[in-house]
């Protein structure tokens, strides 16, 4: 059997067991490309070889850092230090707000919490602290939902987040590895063209509240008191706030600063090395006699995601397999795409895929997505135009899809939250909104010739 039609068999087996939703996804990932491979002839031995190497080449550009990162941010969560600084700055505002500063107060707020580059995480720190504003301004506890995931885009370009490591995985191969900063740095521009649109959604819900209500002021006293006593948490160490700050600030300097690409390799230090020191120094200062304790609660946040990226290896390696002589699937299917579509075509389904991933979301798990990623690749390939390129655009848009399908846990998570019963009403009204926001950040993008950093140089300019 030919590379070509193995690839399209496999892409499609793997994109129809995602929906048909009776097997794990990462059993999925596992089995269906190695029978695949099988198939085209490839022994056990090549097969591992080619598995290895490709998840060798994924923990050690990504991998190893977001097992510390998520350590590292999972101690300052729980160390209340996120709480604090949230709890300040409502302190600041609290009172000089209406309809529309709570809204971009809300964007603020998740854009902080993000920095956990956690969803459910930031959910947890957001809602309960912004939702008894929307009830005292008896504003749609739903904006606060599509606010909150849009700062979340935002924000989905720092590189110790799970999208960003999952992605760069995609575009990593056994002999090119890239890197999760490298593909963050590649990402933000993107990211930024989303704060314009966070503030026309705050105008867009403000103009839609004050036709309703016929002002922006608050419509009702009760509310909860932000500065009000909290039941501490089991980790929480608001003695220790301005050390767990000075920790953090000095982490992400070296991270951003220190290690930025201009620096000579020689003096750079792993991110995965920055996170270690980082976590040690959080775990000997805030928990002295029972480090252990939280350093495994930490670490076990690890456990489904490090499964979730040996699964994504199976798959880009078996999509990246050869012998002397023999193409390799994406090789193949890249031949045949370009042999079949016309060249203006290949150049705008990538862009095409952008605009629509929001609809194309509601209906299936964004994993069978994400799961098109090497077919794209194999594409862009055809055009000269590097993996990490092709992936850059999606790294933040996507965001805008993920918390508007009933196929992702996280949007259970955030209507709880936000006390929305109705889940499928939350999706039917939230997606025609996270669309427009999208097709605006692309829009935007091309108005500014930002999309010439990346894909979209070759593709529209």
């Amino acid at each position: 059997m030919s590379p070509t039609v193995m690839a399209i068999i496999m892409i499609v087996v793997v994109v129809a067991a995602i929906i048909w939703n009776k097997i794990p996804m990462n059993f999925i990932m596992f089995v269906i490309p190695v029978v695949c491979a099988l198939i085209l002839g490839y022994n056990v031995s090549e097969i591992s070889s080619a598995i290895l190497g490709q998840i060798s080449s994924v923990m050690g550009s990504s991998g190893w850092m977001l097992l510390f990162g998520l350590i590292f941010f999972t101690m300052l969560t729980e160390s209340g230090m996120f709480d604090i600084i949230i709890g300040k700055l409502l302190g600041i505002v609290g009172k000089k707000l209406n309809v529309f500063w709570v809204l971009i107060l809300t964007a603020a707020i998740s854009a902080i919490a993000y920095l956990t580059a956690n969803m459910s995480t930031t959910y947890l720190i957001v809602f309960p602290i912004m939702i008894p504003l929307f009830k005292r301004y008896k504003m749609d506890q739903r904006w606060a939902f599509i606010v909150c995931q849009s700062a979340i885009a935002m924000m989905c370009w720092l590189p110790w987040g799970i999208g960003v490591v999952n992605s760069a995985a995609m575009a990593s191969t056994a002999e090119v590895a890239v890197s999760a900063e490298q593909l963050a740095t590649e990402s933000i521009p993107y990211g930024l063209t989303i704060l314009p649109v966070i503030i026309l959604q705050a105008l867009y819900f403000s103009m839609q509240h004050k036709k309703k209500y016929g002002t922006l002021e608050a419509q009702a006293e009760e509310v909860a008191d932000a500065n009000a006593p909290k039941q501490e948490k089991e980790f929480a160490r608001p003695k220790l706030f301005w050390f767990n700050l000075i920790v953090f600030v000095a982490v992400v300097l070296v991270l951003a600063v220190w290690n930025k690409p201009s620096r000579d390799p020689g003096w750079k230090i792993p991110s995965y090395l920055v996170f270690i020191l980082g976590s040690i120094v959080l775990a000997m200062v805030n928990y002295p006699k029972d480090f252990g304790k939280i350093w495994n609660k930490s670490g076990m946040t690890f456990y489904n995601v490090l499964i979730m990226l040996i699964a994504i290896c199976f798959y880009l390696a078996i999509f990246n397999i050869k012998k002397d002589g023999t193409p390799s699937m994406v090789d193949s299917l890249a031949g045949m795409l370009t042999s079949i579509f016309p060249s203006w075509l290949i150049s705008l389904l990538v862009p095409i895929f952008l605009l629509l991933c929001v609809p194309i979301i509601r209906y299936v798990p964004y994993q069978v997505y994400n799961a098109m990623y090497p077919m794209l690749i194999a594409m862009g390939a055809t055009r000269g135009i590097l993996p990490i390129a092709v992936i850059a655009p999606f790294v933040c848009q996507i965001a805008f899809a993920t918390s508007a399908t009933l196929m992702n846990s996280a949007t259970f998570v955030g209507c709880s939250l936000c006390e929305q019963d109705d889940v499928a009403g939350y999706v039917k009204y939230a997606s025609p909104i996270m669309f427009v926001s999208n097709a605006i950040s692309i829009v935007i993008c091309l108005l500014l010739a930002l999309m010439k950093v990346g894909v979209f140089a070759n593709f529209i300019w």
